[in-house]
């Protein structure tokens, strides 16, 4: 193993130095034209700002050398419109931009050919081609001002072809008899300086070559929002295991991700790095900075190490100390709530470390480590780098119980982050109505039955809550506790309450706004272990299914199924709905580990809603059960059963009904308040909703202070994101701000139209 890791690090080092893409410039020999001006107004720019260069003769190149993995961008100078098998050069351009590479051309493309090759190009470039040559006279100038070391001037006659360009990327043209012509073109992928435009009557340059090269090597990072994760094939399971969760945190978030090996990512141009915002470096594998890292992080990125301490910036800062970890402390400043009362959020966890760290200037630090006597070791922070960040996270924190907080401490690494939000919740009343057997409990120092507690207290105080907060239920109902997986399939437990309730319960449930649902013909979990014959499965649900109907006195359709203890295989999942094709969601919980334990669709059309949080206390065990899937994508499933108060796994402090019914009059106080704007549903209501929002891919666009999202057009509007910007938003359109947390720099966006612009302003509050 000590071999591997001396030879990875060795070709690490050996990458860093040698393995750096070129910026090709084409010319033509014949010309004798391309080259002398390479020579004396290109290349002494790139010498000066040590980038790598290649200069060749197009016409004794072979085209398929054109390529992303060689090159980073490509600048041609020809004069002659004459190439040997033009479109196939035009074809390798065309791929060339298309993989993330920049074309720019001086005079013209150097090529006769079909239209619609030249046009396979230049559209990638933000230009259209439409022929018209014709020479110019008495013309009129627009020209960028801070693009030029003189000011052009009109000649007795200049040519000129038509070209259309695609958004306000003109740099100089010509205007005459209405005719618009433009003449200096630049966009992010490149763009074309046509005919002596760039030149005055002397045959002086012009134009400022070096501002135009520098904007096309040293663009802006995060063009598309995008996150890359760095691994190895070599990962240990602690890494396996953080960038797993990486993963779950950005599809739920509706953030792009990629991974890529270490030696892959060594090879990357800064011009491949630009649609990045972040860059994660989850892997233990030797962290050795380059130049285009440097670049990344000038221009406006964030690196994140999630690695070990000795593999990062502050590697000399450590210090040697013996900690047995207690907790894990979250601060206020990333989310709205936390499940303290000063706004931090806890987890307890249990642990031992050798380290600590004392750092010599103030850190932005989001996270600490500590023990029973408080002792505080950082272990999530960031600083400002140049014009991006550097942060750090400690890998073995990334959590499936930390995702939300984990998303929150990385959006918190930028100027400006978005992420999606489902805006759901929904609250399931799980075991209900359920069939009582006239049972004498004690509760609150009283006696009283099982079916008078059920449908006398609890029921009544259940109606009251869903008025004074206005949530509506859905109710899951197993119907019987009777164990069987064999017929008959029966429901004599339904009827034993001597007041009738169970029966009476269902009835009202249905009239109400509130969504009833299934917990199975009984509470056997749907699993081959608890069903031997799968047609078992198919009639004791089909048997659910017309009792409800009989007993309800009309057809009924259920679309949302809970599975009894949480539990549900693949196998249980085809026969339930092969015994009820109309559901379209099924419960089960969110710490599970299991294929079912995570939000998804399964059998092309189902929604799996795993449970987030349950009961009414601790209250900071379910603010921090709810804030780990609200903080990721805005959405959390709150469970909570009629026996609760019964149960001693549930109700571990035996406290009295009053006092759990008032835990959770305050937690749901906690949630109306701090997110008016979040939506509540019931489970069927939820659904399309899921379903849209899991389904659909989101595009992210920068262009300078501007962002783009977009979603496609059948998408279920609304939808919404949230913002953490350090910057103000200065406009929205396509969309709302429905909610501000200035704590938190935290927004609420509500989009409204398949493409949402936002603008910045360039101004810190």
């Amino acid at each position: 193993m000590k071999k591997s890791i001396i030879l990875i690090a060795l070709f690490l080092i050996t990458l860093s130095l040698f393995a750096q893409k070129d910026l090709l410039l084409l010319y033509k020999g014949s010309e004798q034209y391309g080259e002398f001006m390479f020579k004396y107004h290109i290349i002494p720019i790139l010498e000066k700002y040590n980038v790598n260069y290649e200069i060749k003769d197009i016409e004794k190149m072979n085209y398929y050398r054109i390529d992303n993995k060689k090159y980073f961008g490509i600048i041609s100078w020809y004069y002659s419109p004459e190439l040997k098998d033009s479109h196939l050069y035009l074809r390798q351009l065309s791929t060339f931009v298309e993989n993330g590479g920049f074309f720019f051309f001086f005079n013209n493309l150097g090529v006769t050919s079909d239209i619609r090759e030249i046009n396979n190009l230049l559209n990638k470039i933000g230009i259209h081609y439409m022929y018209g040559y014709k020479e110019l006279k008495d013309y009129k100038i627009t020209y960028k001002k801070e693009y030029f070391l003189s000011p052009p001037a009109t000649s007795n006659k200049q040519p000129v072809e038509k070209y259309v360009v695609f958004g306000n990327n003109v740099i100089l043209s010509y205007k005459y008899e209405n005719n618009f012509y433009p003449m200096i073109i630049l966009s992010k992928n490149g763009g074309g300086a046509i005919f002596n435009s760039f030149i005055n009557k002397h045959g002086d340059i012009i134009l400022d070559i070096k501002k135009i090269i520098l904007e096309l090597i040293n663009q802006k990072v995060g063009k598309e929002n995008k996150i890359l994760i760095i691994k190895t094939k070599f990962d240990s399971a602690e890494y396996l295991s953080s960038q797993k969760e990486l993963k779950k945190i950005f599809t739920y978030a509706k953030l792009n991700y990629e991974f890529i090996n270490v030696e892959d990512f060594y090879n990357l141009s800064f011009i491949d790095l630009l649609p990045y915002k972040y860059i994660i470096w989850n892997t233990n594998a030797e962290y050795i900075e380059t130049n285009t890292i440097k670049r990344f992080i000038n221009n406006g990125g964030s690196f994140i190490f999630s690695t070990s301490l000795n593999n990062t910036p502050w590697k000399n800062e450590i210090i040697e100390d013996n900690t047995n970890i207690s907790k894990i402390i979250f601060s206020k400043k990333l989310f709205p709530i936390g499940n303290e009362k000063n706004g931090d959020s806890i987890l307890k966890r249990y642990f031992s470390i050798t380290f600590n760290i004392k750092f010599d200037k103030n850190k932005n630090i989001l996270a600490y480590l500590s023990d029973d006597n408080n002792k505080k070791i950082p272990i999530i922070w960031y600083e400002k780098h140049n014009n991006g960040y550097i942060g750090y996270i400690y890998p073995s924190i990334i959590l499936k119980s930390t995702r939300g907080l984990i998303l929150q401490t990385i959006l918190e690494m930028q100027d400006v982050s978005i992420a999606g939000l489902l805006n759901s919740y929904i609250f399931y009343i799980d075991d209900f109505p359920l069939p009582s057997y006239n049972i004498t409990k004690n509760i609150d120092g009283k006696k009283i039955t099982d079916d008078e507690y059920y449908y006398n207290v609890w029921w009544p105080s259940i109606k009251k809550f869903s008025e004074k907060f206005n949530i509506k239920y859905t109710f899951v109902t197993p119907l019987s506790y009777n164990g069987a997986s064999t017929p008959p399939f029966e429901f004599t437990e339904f009827f034993i309450s001597k007041s009738n309730s169970p029966y009476k319960t269902l009835k009202e449930i249905d009239k109400s706004e509130f969504e009833l649902g299934l917990h199975g013909y009984n509470h056997n979990s749907l699993t081959k272990e608890k069903w031997d014959n799968p047609e078992n499965i198919v009639l004791s649900l089909d048997a659910a299914k017309n009792f409800l109907s009989k007993v309800l006195n009309h057809p009924i359709v259920i679309s949302s199924y809970v599975a009894p203890n949480n539990l549900i295989d693949s196998y249980g999942a085809n026969y339930l709905l092969k015994a009820l094709p109309t559901i379209k969601t099924i419960g089960t919980s969110y710490e599970s580990n299991d294929e079912f334990s995570e939000y998804k669709i399964t059998n092309n059309f189902v929604v799996i809603i795993p449970r987030s949080t349950y009961g009414y206390y601790p209250l900071n065990r379910l603010y921090l059960t709810t804030i780990n899937t609200l903080a990721n994508f805005g959405t959390f499933q709150h469970f909570i059963h009629p026996d609760d108060v019964f149960a001693k796994d549930r109700n571990p402090e035996n406290k009295t009904w009053n006092e759990m019914y008032h835990n959770l009059e305050t937690f749901y106080t906690t949630i109306k308040t701090k997110f008016p704007w979040l939506r509540n549903q019931t489970a069927s209501e939820a659904y399309p909703y899921f379903f849209d929002y899991l389904s659909q891919d989101v595009k992210y666009y920068w262009k300078g202070k501007s962002l783009d999202v977009i979603i496609p057009d059948s998408s279920l509007f609304p939808k919404y994101f949230m913002i953490k910007s350090k910057k103000i938003i200065r406009k929205i359109s396509g969309g709302k701000i429905i909610h501000y947390y200035r704590e938190n720099n935290l927004y609420i966006i509500e989009m409204n139209k398949n493409i949402m612009n936002i603008t910045f302003l360039d101004v810190k509050k």
